[in-house]
């Protein structure tokens, strides 16, 4: 049986993106769900920011205490909308990099490992710094006698 048309339907109702998209169908995809994201954090922004208004408002003219539970609630409002539009894309993100394939590694050449296990040693940082400290402090030395 042909099962290419039910598996189609299957992704249109689930809302996912099928894994054996082109490379321009994956970066639309990407690109959509980039700016659905992005929108939905200026509206939960936005909302954070009438609430801070509100806010400030309330306490330069003292409108009340309903004005204060308003604007609580604007900037809880507006935090979990710009969290869901982020974690939503994530989620969306994540739904298009399943079915990508893992590309392997070419094999080695060379697979046995290195007769000498420790690297040469390196030179010390202060090796050299006495010898110049004592030619530059003779040097000193005479052209204060």
């Amino acid at each position: 049986m042909g099962l290419e048309s039910v598996s189609k339907l299957v992704e249109q109702q689930s809302g996912t993106v099928s894994s054996s998209l082109t490379k321009g169908e994956q970066v639309r995809a990407e690109h959509e769900i980039l700016r659905g994201m992005f929108t939905t954090l200026m509206i939960g922004i936005a909302i954070i920011g009438i609430g801070i208004f509100l806010l400030v408002i309330n306490k330069t003219l003292a409108l009340g205490s309903a004005v204060s539970l308003l604007a609580s609630l604007l900037l809880l409002c507006g935090t979990g909308y710009a969290a869901f539009g982020v974690l939503n894309s994530i989620r969306k993100g994540a739904s298009l990099g399943v079915g990508r394939s893992q590309t392997q590694l070419p094999d080695a050449k060379n697979k046995s490992l290195p007769t000498n296990p420790f690297p040469q040693a390196l030179p010390s940082v202060t090796e050299r710094t006495t010898q110049l400290i004592t030619s530059s402090g003779t040097e000193h030395e005479q052209e204060v006698k």
